[in-house]
């Protein structure tokens, strides 16, 4: 178990070996500084990349981007609400909102599209968007880290990956109902009943809708493994190493 998950309130598996184990006020302090740094960084880089094109946009592509990206951000803020409340109300309520918003980090890989007909410098959007798909995606995995290691704090394994699997597949779906049948997060909370009859007569006859229905699969096996990628990185720590940075 690392030191994420002692910090997330988890107890130890087994005692720290030859050293002062996980310094919950240093190492971990550090870390969660250099990942908000760094996604700040990467969600600079597509405002400044737009911000910057001498070339005009007459679809206004570059405004739509800072705006994805601006949503991709609430879950981790959501999910950060979920790990630190107290009371199942309110964690319950930061849940739905994070579960509501998670699909627009991922969404931001679908925002590619636009670059098969932009004109100008080529490169410069390459990179924009590139750097905007990368947030997205990490933004996601990360907020979906912090909910699954809550649940799991709180009501076991078993709980905290069916967690993961159920989010995913929804947030999957999230992504296609916003891409094809154009509706947004907003949608939900004022139309909710519109967007669940649409949604449920694609779910109804996914056939007929083959290349939502063949996007859908992909973005929660991209979005799945992405996560499993990054779950994964614990076991590249050495089995006695628990203190080192």
């Amino acid at each position: 178990m690392d030191c994420i998950e002692r910090i997330a309130g988890a107890p130890p598996a087994r005692p720290p070996l030859g050293g002062p184990g996980c310094d919950t006020g240093g190492v971990i302090e550090r870390r969660r500084l250099v990942l908000v740094g760094v996604l700040g960084a990467t969600t600079a880089l597509p405002v400044l990349l737009g911000g910057t094109d001498p070339v005009p946009d007459p679809g206004h592509h570059a405004y739509f981007l800072n705006v994805n990206l601006f949503l991709a951000w609430l879950p981790l803020l959501f999910a950060v609400g979920v790990h630190w409340a107290r009371r199942a109300w309110v964690a319950g309520a930061f849940g739905v909102a994070w579960l509501l918003f998670l699909p627009n980090a991922p969404y931001l890989v679908t925002d590619l599209i636009h670059l098969s007909g932009w004109y100008g410098e080529r490169w410069r959007h390459v990179l924009q968007f590139g750097f905007a798909a990368w947030t997205g995606v990490i933004l996601g995995v990360a907020s979906l880290r912090l909910v699954h290691l809550t649940v799991e704090r709180r009501a076991g394994p078993a709980a905290g990956w069916a967690t993961v699997a159920a989010s995913t597949a929804l947030c999957a779906v999230g992504v296609v109902i916003g891409r094809f049948q154009r509706w947004n997060s907003w949608d939900l909370i004022t139309r909710p009943l519109d967007v669940l009859v649409a949604t449920a007569g694609w779910l109804a006859s996914p056939a007929e809708e083959f290349r939502a229905t063949a996007v859908a699969v992909a973005v929660a096996l991209f979005f799945g493994l992405a996560y499993l990628t990054v779950w994964a990185f614990d076991g590249l720590r050495p089995a006695d190493d628990t203190s080192r940075n």
